[in-house]
């Protein structure tokens, strides 16, 4: 007789995981030091929206939280880029040929 799990995630119940936790707590503690030791009570409220604006779960992708999402997107930004430019004489074969290029 086997157990079977769907997946090796942590998780803690149906939609938290462990990584959702060791990311949130600090977040938690920031926002209370920032709210309750100093002057800075809008921009703690400000901090602790966009917190709970990252740990939104979605069904975008694999990636199931937001905070991955902003991740890949800044990933995305500022990772380098080429770009090709080309005159409007260049013979479609030759766009192709590059495109393989590319491809590959």
């Amino acid at each position: 007789m086997y157990i079977t799990i769907k997946s090796i995630k942590k998780t803690l119940g149906k939609y938290i995981e462990m990584t959702d936790l060791y990311i949130g707590l600090p977040m938690l503690v920031i926002f209370l030091i920032m709210f309750a030791f100093t002057n800075l009570k809008i921009q703690a409220l400000i901090f602790l929206s966009i917190c709970a604006f990252l740990l939104i779960p979605i069904n975008l992708s694999k990636k199931n939280r937001m905070y991955k999402i902003m991740i890949l997107l800044i990933e995305y930004l500022f990772k380098t880029k080429e770009y090709y430019f080309f005159n409007e004489e260049i013979k479609e074969s030759k766009i192709k040929t590059i495109s393989k290029y590319i491809k590959q």
